[in-house]
């Protein structure tokens, strides 16, 4: 049995439940502010939850990529001023970011974003630091008296 009044024309059009509203001149907050409400994500459409997935990896690969070049310059260029400090430790981190941008980049283009700043950064990253670890291995290599 419902626990409403019978008589909801009477409930609904009550006096004193309007006069709540119109005393301060304000409206219900759910009047105001229906643009801004989202689904969770478990009940979005899984082409919408695609998409902004795909956004994501595309912000994440391209803060990657941008991150990687930043700590390989700033690596190489501390390791030379000062070979003592952990610039080489860097240096070698740089192109394990670039190679997860990359990874990102590929997992945004695969939820359809195309990700092309954050994959042409990453690989750029990891197309500088091949030389380097070339020409670090050849180094290491010569000073153990290997050839």
């Amino acid at each position: 049995m419902s626990q409403l009044p019978q008589n909801n024309e009477a409930f609904d059009y009550n006096p004193e439940y309007a006069k709540l509203y119109q005393a301060n001149d304000s409206q219900p907050s759910d009047v105001e502010d229906t643009d801004d409400w989202t689904q969770p994500a478990s009940e979005l459409l899984p082409e919408v939850q695609g998409a902004q997935d795909g956004k994501k990896a595309a912000n994440v690969s391209l803060l990657f990529g941008f991150l990687g070049l930043l700590f390989f310059f700033l690596g190489c260029w501390w390791f030379v001023h000062d070979f003592d400090s952990g610039g080489l430790r860097i240096v070698i981190v740089a192109p394990l970011l670039n190679v997860l941008g990359a990874w990102q980049g590929r997992v945004a283009n695969r939820h359809g974003v195309p990700a092309l700043a954050g994959r042409i950064l990453s690989w750029a990253g990891v197309i500088f630091a091949l030389p380097f670890a070339v020409l670090g291995a050849l180094f290491l290599i010569v000073l153990t008296g290997g050839i």
